[in-house]
């Protein structure tokens, strides 16, 4: 072995000593620093903050319950007049189309107060608006959380007469800024001339949500609608769109009550001459087709009285059957006071059993209940800024 490979082997030798010190070294220095660390007595994180950064939790979940509630000071209390008893009088068959009732894990029914609730109507075809009422105008009518709105922009006047029916499964809205600046719903009758033009698709209804298919059908109608007349069109972000329309179908699902009261017939069936005096009496009238309507001032259904086995009215009946639609209702739960009151009058004053659609008795304390979760679904519909019974709720439960 030559001198040169010795030192090699010694110089080697002595790298690796001093590597495998240093190592040891390193770990001796850092498990000395962890000991350290975990002898201190340090708090802990989540049982010591201060009570006043911590959530207590309480009053943030509603579980259903069949305690009485509270008396309301302004609730009201109906006083219904009993009618004199006349002879029966044969009622023509009418011809009222059933609708199923839907009932919520606790059934929701509704009373009228001294003065007729007034609910919000959607204009047929509302006039121009002038002055600054014509942005309102437009945002009732046309409402980005709500519609998917094409802007068109016109490099000649494009008269209301040359408007097409555009295509939509949904409800489709075209407002046009007149040539003295204001906004208007455009109507073919209309001697109006835009410059600009919106046109909106109703994101959901009671039918479901915009499907991918019929968004994109209506774009090609607006865009050919477009290229028609050199005009120019901005679309908002179709995905975007989409996903809002699935998410306010699903938050329309979870507030879409119609709300079923039954009185039903214990050993007879009931005369419908006395039927009509009650009802006539509470200020309910009856529609050409038969069936019994309470109503605003306005003229909007607030709640119904058909007959509940499906078949047009006769001579009597064997059960009968309130309607109340819930989202489409302004002052819901001051209805709901009065609805359930004059079922209760029914049931009372004809001798018959007040069930829910399940045939099971509804009493005091199950109403009570039901005008709670109501109030629930009514604080929902607040929060996402569709009040009951406006304009975007008569849009979104047609």
């Amino acid at each position: 072995m030559t001198d040169l490979q010795l030192g090699s082997l010694i110089v080697g030798g002595v790298i690796v000593a001093t590597v495998y010190a240093f190592n040891w070294w390193q770990e001796y220095r850092y498990r000395k620093q962890a000991s350290k660390a975990f002898a201190r007595n340090e708090s802990d994180a989540l049982l010591d903050v201060p009570k006043n950064m911590v959530r207590t939790g309480e009053a943030s979940r509603m579980e259903p319950s069949l305690e009485r509630a509270e008396q309301v000071a302004d609730r009201f209390e109906p006083q219904f007049a009993e009618p004199e008893f006349e002879a029966e009088v044969a009622v023509p068959p009418v011809r009222e189309p059933y609708v199923e009732p839907v009932v919520v894990p606790s059934s929701l029914a509704a009373p009228v107060p001294s003065a007729p609730v007034t609910a919000v109507e959607v204009p047929a075809q509302p006039a121009a608006i002038v002055g600054d009422d014509h942005e309102a105008l437009a945002s009732s009518l046309l409402d980005p959380a709500l519609d998917f709105i094409a802007e068109i922009h016109a490099t000649e006047l494009i008269a209301a007469t040359e408007l097409p029916v555009f295509r939509g499964s949904k409800r489709v809205q075209v407002m046009g800024f007149t040539q003295d600046r204001r906004w208007e719903a455009c109507v073919p009758s209309a001697r109006s001339r835009y410059k600009e033009l919106k046109i909106g698709l109703q994101l959901a209804d009671r039918q479901g949500a915009l499907s991918s298919e019929q968004l994109n059908a209506f774009c090609m109608s607006v865009q050919q609608f477009v290229d028609e007349h050199e005009a120019v069109v901005t679309f908002p972000q179709r995905s975007a769109k989409l996903v809002a329309a699935t998410n306010l179908d699903e938050f329309c699902a979870g507030v879409d009550v119609l709300i079923g009261l039954n009185v039903m017939a214990a050993s007879r069936p009931f005369p419908m001459e006395r039927v009509r005096l009650l009802a006539e009496n509470a200020g309910l009238i009856r529609s050409p087709e038969g069936a019994f309507h309470y109503r605003s001032d306005s003229g909007k259904t607030l709640f119904t009285l058909s007959n509940h086995d499906h078949s047009h009215f006769g001579n009597t009946s064997t059960g009968l059957t309130l309607l109340f639609d819930v989202p489409r209702v302004a002052g819901g739960v001051s209805v709901f006071d009065y609805f359930a009151e004059f079922a209760q009058h029914l049931s009372v004053a004809l001798s018959g059993e007040l069930v829910d659609d399940n045939s099971k008795p509804l009493t005091e304390a199950s109403l009570d209940n039901i005008r709670k979760q109501l109030g629930v679904l009514y604080a929902k519909m607040d929060d996402k800024g569709i009040a009951p019974g406006s304009v975007a709720a008569l849009r979104l439960f047609a």
